[in-house]
């Protein structure tokens, strides 16, 4: 990806059509953490839907709904998920949820366990090194 450099912000569009977020369809420039977040959103809804929360036949009907939000959760889904998903997938990038706003909220921090890294003082990169040349 390239960054434009007067306005900080990505102008190359990639990504799976169904999950990318509608800053980067309107080609105007996009912070790319915001919209690998709204991208998640839309892997969280698959995880507990089981489908797409943006399928369309034709790219234009697709683009469509993606810009508009255009989407509803099953009756299975919990209000707390429902209310996190709809607020990451806002389709304002100013205003869907940030990674801190999103590990504050409720439904996300129900039995959720911040990762613990270990610091092992004999580790050595050379060790890895040597381990890879040896397979």
């Amino acid at each position: 990806m390239r960054r434009h450099k007067e306005d900080g912000l990505l102008h190359t569009a990639c990504g799976t059509p169904n999950y990318v977020a509608p800053e980067v369809l309107k080609d105007k420039g996009y912070d790319g953490t915001s919209s690998d977040i709204w991208s998640c959103g839309v892997i969280l809804f698959v995880l507990i839907a089981g489908y797409l929360p943006f399928d369309e036949p034709s790219l234009i009907g697709l683009y469509k709904k993606i810009w508009e939000a255009s989407f509803s959760c099953p009756s299975w889904f919990s209000s707390g998920a429902r209310n996190l998903i709809k607020r990451i997938l806002d389709p304002n990038p100013l205003t869907h949820l940030t990674i801190p706003e999103i590990l504050q909220d409720e439904w996300f921090k129900k039995g959720y366990k911040p990762p613990k890294f270990e610091q092992d003082e004999d580790v050595n990169l050379d060790d890895n090194i040597l381990y890879f040349t040896w397979l």
